[in-house]
């Protein structure tokens, strides 16, 4: 039996990416700074010693950046999915952690003790996670034994390592993905 491989790529810095900002799927959509192009040019050359099959992206332009690239070293089309986008971190999207503990004090700890937690206006940590479940088995089912690469987003990534490790819902609480790197 060939394994199906799923390359997990996180995009490239944006500006809201060195202050830890909340940067989900709302109307921000930062684009990639000069950093970030380097990074996804980087880890573009990387994936091409994978040999991917198959490129996916979420449609936010920080990815869309970052998969342009990737598909210019890689030669393969991209395949846009929003099932791929950033968790919704509504009003608290483009917020720091400290500005939203400190206007949102409650919530925030809410947020942190339990990933069933709603931001305001947002998507909990549980929704997203439910979310990259259905899709990665989307791809199975469609791509099986292929190499995938699908270029994502931070908590999209820590939810599709912690489905793979049968961790915690909690768990996604102790993981972090740098930009523009692979998770498999």
């Amino acid at each position: 039996e060939v394994p199906t491989m799923i390359y997990f790529v996180r995009h490239g810095e944006t500006i809201l990416t060195p202050d830890r900002k909340f940067s989900g799927s709302g109307k921000l959509n930062p684009p990639l700074t000069p950093e970030g192009r380097t990074q996804a040019e980087a880890v573009a050359d990387e994936i091409a010693k994978l040999k991917p099959e198959i490129l996916i992206a979420s449609p936010l332009q920080r990815t869309k950046e970052t998969a342009e690239i990737i598909a210019s070293t890689v030669k393969l089309p991209i395949i846009f999915d929003e099932a791929w986008y950033e968790c919704g971190f509504g009003l608290w999207d483009g917020m720091s952690i400290d500005e939203v503990a400190n206007a949102y004090p409650a919530e925030y700890q809410a947020w942190l003790s339990s990933s069933a937690y709603v931001p305001p206006e947002g998507e909990s940590y549980d929704e997203l996670g439910w979310r990259v479940d259905e899709a990665i088995d989307k791809l199975i089912a469609k791509y099986p034994g292929k190499r995938i690469v699908v270029v994502s987003h931070n908590g999209v990534i820590k939810q599709a390592l912690r489905l793979a490790i049968g961790g915690s819902a909690e768990s996604i609480f102790h993981m972090d993905v740098a930009p523009c790197s692979i998770s498999t």
